[in-house]
């Protein structure tokens, strides 16, 4: 069962996201224990880039309503999937809340930064980890959920 007392990992979705990065690394922190909440912009599913439908735990708008304390805020990459989240309000408000609890940003795309190097009423820049150039998907989610390990354990 997973720990939830020490914050939940958000990971957002809309339509368009890339699937490959999203299941491998949904199942690789899932398999280690981690408590991943997938939330999508609406209720229903969600439309990979490629035909891939998930349905979402949650909608944002009911995170945002009782949100979890959140250990980490995770944003794949995707064709729309960026542009979709820049133009909701809502994303600014769950990404200041992380700010102030002092999540984990996790981005699956080197273009993540662009999405807050872009939105309004951030104070502050977010310093988001991701892949580094030649690291495989399967590489960065096993050191993804080793960070968030140690810091449940905290």
């Amino acid at each position: 069962m997973p720990k939830t007392d020490h914050g939940q990992a958000i990971l957002l979705l809309t339509d368009g996201f890339e699937e490959t990065a999203v299941t491998l690394l949904l199942i690789t922190l899932r398999e280690a224990g981690l408590a991943v909440l997938v939330v999508g912009l609406r209720s229903g599913r969600v439309n990979g880039a490629h035909g891939l439908m998930i349905i979402p735990d949650s909608s944002l708008d009911r995170l945002l309503e009782k949100p979890p304390p959140i250990l980490a805020v995770i944003l794949p990459s995707g064709m729309g999937h960026l542009g979709r989240l820049q133009i909701d309000p809502r994303v600014g408000a769950l990404l200041s809340r992380s700010i102030e609890e002092q999540a984990l940003f996790v981005g699956l795309g080197s273009h993540v930064a662009e999405l807050t190097d872009q939105l309004i009423g951030l104070e502050c820049p977010i310093m988001w980890i991701v892949p580094e150039p030649g690291q495989s998907i399967e590489q960065f989610a096993t050191m993804i959920a080793r960070r968030l390990q140690d810091l449940q354990e905290r």
